[in-house]
């Protein structure tokens, strides 16, 4: 049982806290990625093909592929998302500046960049070569 100051603590801890990511209870039709100056991307979740994750030198991607886009995201604890990712249950993501990791929770993802990369159609529909990338 916490006492009540632990409690108090907690709660101003969890406050502060910045969050990269916001998890629904149930599943989500859709995929936002919000950016810093409040521009804000929709991928629903019914064109999600696949997710990959890796490690790399100085933390971790989490590749999201749709349809027509590929959302990159780059920070530590990615792979704590896959569930979520598979379960739909992934309702917004946002990059946040690294000075900020300090505060996040040890035992949460933290995400610090985000890139949507557009996909161009070929004639015949089929996905093409990449022709825009933006970081948000």
């Amino acid at each position: 049982m916490t006492t009540l100051k632990e409690s108090i603590e907690q709660r101003r801890a969890e406050s502060r806290s910045v969050r990269s990511y916001e998890l629904a209870n149930e599943p989500v039709l859709s995929l936002q990625i919000h950016s810093w100056d409040g521009e804000r991307t929709v991928l629903p979740w019914a064109n999600f093909n696949s997710a990959g994750h890796r490690s790399t030198g100085a933390g971790e991607q989490l590749t999201l592929r749709f349809d027509e886009y590929e959302v990159s995201l780059q920070g530590v604890r990615l792979a704590l998302l896959l569930p979520k990712i598979a379960s739909f249950h992934l309702a917004w993501v946002c990059g946040q500046s690294v000075e900020y990791l300090i505060e996040a929770s040890k035992k949460e993802a933290f995400i610090t960049r985000v890139m949507v990369r557009y996909l161009a159609k070929t004639t015949d529909g089929k996905p093409g070569d990449f022709v825009d990338t933006v970081q948000i």
